[in-house]
């Protein structure tokens, strides 16, 4: 019996100590890949000898760095593996491409030295300030408007049977066109840009949001509105207390799905008929064949439809605590 319980837990000590090595041998190699990446784009960025056409470094450092800062941040909150992968393959990219243009086999127009690109943030700073400024205007405008409509609407006629069995069927017909097949008649049409494009954004996101109000209103537990019925509430309670608490998660879960929509069409109407704006930027210089602003102001966009799309996932979190 003595020698029973004496390899027990000698059984018990092994499997701890086994546990413990496995827990001190992990090597977060994602991580340490990143974090190899980064210094070796940075010893290239600090050493490597450049051309003559090569601006100042400092601005791609510090756009480095900064990504550098923000993963160790992300990472060791929360520690997921594809945030270390995402970064490498950042470092990756921007490490080819600095020795791609250090070989001297890149096209000095076309495939313009990073330090360039990089350092046309800091030299069009104030343009490329204004024109976020305006595309953000017109898209919260825009959007704003979409979601109300499409909430309210839906939520209306997805209620109401009879109003389902008449708009759903045309429904079906127009959110199946691509706002961007129309933008250029739009553009041409409306008295101005401005109204123009907030007409295609409220395209582009309302039809999606009627209908997933009408999706989601249809999918409301009967029992849940029989209740309701039985306690005599009238249709704004019903609608705004009862059936929209239920039907909201869901919009706001696609609403990442739709700014990217309408952030797709805005773009492509600024590229139109604007006069300022994140599209504005690529198409103006892009026309005088301005490859380095061009590449920056597509960097631009995506850094801040990435910045936007975090925001929305937080707003998400913080504002729906519910979910049928």
């Amino acid at each position: 019996m003595a020698e029973y319980v004496l390899t027990e837990k000698n059984a018990v000590l092994s499997d701890a100590v086994n546990a413990s090595a496995k827990r001190t041998l992990h090597i977060p190699f994602g991580a340490v890949t990143a974090n190899v990446l980064f210094a070796s784009l940075a010893a290239v960025i600090l050493t490597a000898p450049k051309p003559g056409n090569v601006q100042s470094p400092a601005a791609f450092l510090t756009a480095a760095a900064a990504i550098e800062l923000i993963f160790l941040i992300v990472y060791f909150k929360g520690k997921k593996k594809s945030t270390a992968d995402i970064v490498s393959l950042i470092y990756a990219f921007l490490l080819a491409w600095e020795l791609f243009n250090l070989s001297g086999l890149a096209h000095p127009v076309l495939v313009p030295p990073p330090e360039n690109v990089f350092n046309i943030f800091y030299v069009n700073r104030a343009d490329m300030f204004e024109g976020l400024l305006a595309s953000m205007s017109i898209l919260l405008q825009g959007m704003g408007l979409a979601l109300f409509f499409g909430i309210i609407g839906g939520l209306l006629v997805g209620y109401v049977q009879r109003l389902r069995e008449i708009f759903l069927p045309v429904t079906k017909v127009i959110s199946t066109i691509p706002p961007l097949v129309y933008t250029p008649y739009v553009v041409a049409v409306m008295p101005t840009f401005r109204a123009a494009s907030v007409f295609v954004i409220f395209s582009a996101v309302f039809w999606p949001t009627f209908m997933a109000m009408i999706a989601r209103v249809g999918s409301v537990d009967e029992k849940i509105i029989d209740s309701a019925r039985v306690m005599k509430v009238d249709l704004p309670t019903m609608l705004f207390k009862v059936i929209l608490p239920y039907s909201l998660p869901e919009v706001i879960a696609r609403l990442s799905f739709s700014f990217t929509s309408a952030m797709l069409c805005l773009t492509g109407a600024e590229m139109l008929g604007a006069s300022a704006g994140l599209g504005y930027f690529v198409k103006k210089f892009s026309d005088y064949a301005d490859y380095t602003r061009v590449i920056a102001g597509i960097i631009y966009i995506a850094v801040i439809i990435t910045v936007l799309n975090v925001l929305i996932d937080l707003l998400q979190k913080k504002v729906i605590k519910w979910k049928y």
